[in-house]
């Protein structure tokens, strides 16, 4: 097999959502509460995670117990999380945590369209956070360590962030940063990232390129080696699994 074939794929969702090109995995979540409408497009069993997107007209479901950690994007639509603790309402832009294990009514009236990112294989270490978040991505965030002078050809930027949401390998948060440019890495994680402002272009080591822009998603699976160039200040969701 090559090295082309081994490198996982950079999973870009573009907008409009209607020009998206993406693979489908031939896997599905055992036990899925929310399997109507929902398609796998990558699949990584050593980690343990899915991602894809979903679109399901209606739904008002008790989920007693939620099967695994999931993290929400919605791109149209509305979506209502209910339980002990919390009420929140989520609509278009807006992104979310679902701990493992929470008791949930989960309620949309139409057609609502998200992506997801979900944990089945999490490390079952660390104490899971016990209510889900909506989060606030206007969040004030606090300086923090540039990028690695190693993989910098650029002068080192200043970034700002802030962790949301943290469970055994996993966290989810905001990231500022100025524009920078860096070599090829192989990252040793994988993460989502869903562009708030600005825009980034991943070129990956055979030459596919990908401008990811304010308002779109990108999935970086764990050795899908990429170049990172951004030419002014980025701000998105970050959502790393180690």
């Amino acid at each position: 097999m090559s090295e082309l074939e081994h490198m996982p794929p950079i999973l870009h969702y573009t907008q409009p959502h209607t020009e998206r090109d993406l693979p489908c995995a031939t896997f599905a979540l055992q036990g899925d509460p929310l399997a109507a409408g929902r398609v796998i497009h990558f699949h990584e069993p050593q980690q343990g995670f899915v991602t894809g997107s979903s679109v399901c007209v209606g739904a008002n479901l008790l989920i007693e117990a939620f099967p695994w950690v999931e993290l929400g994007i919605v791109e149209s639509g509305e979506l209502r999380l209910q339980g002990e603790g919390f009420d929140l309402q989520l609509s278009a832009g807006d992104c979310f945590v679902v701990p493992h294990g929470v008791r949930v009514r989960w309620h949309h009236r139409g057609q609502l369209r998200r992506l997801f990112m979900a944990f089945p294989g999490l490390e079952a270490c660390g104490e899971m956070p016990a209510l889900p978040i909506k989060l606030d991505l206007g969040q004030a965030l606090a300086p923090c360590a540039p990028p690695p002078a190693s993989v910098l050809l650029t002068e080192a930027p200043k970034a700002w962030s802030e962790t949301l949401f943290s469970v055994a390998n996993l966290r989810v948060g905001i990231w500022q940063c100025e524009g920078d440019a860096r070599r090829q890495v192989e990252p040793s994680y994988s993460e989502l990232m869903f562009i708030l402002e600005g825009a980034v272009t991943l070129t990956a080591k055979h030459g596919e390129r990908h401008v990811v822009k304010a308002g779109e998603t990108v999935v970086v699976p764990k050795g899908a080696t990429n170049a990172w160039v951004s030419e002014g200040i980025v701000r998105k969701v970050f959502c790393i699994l180690a």
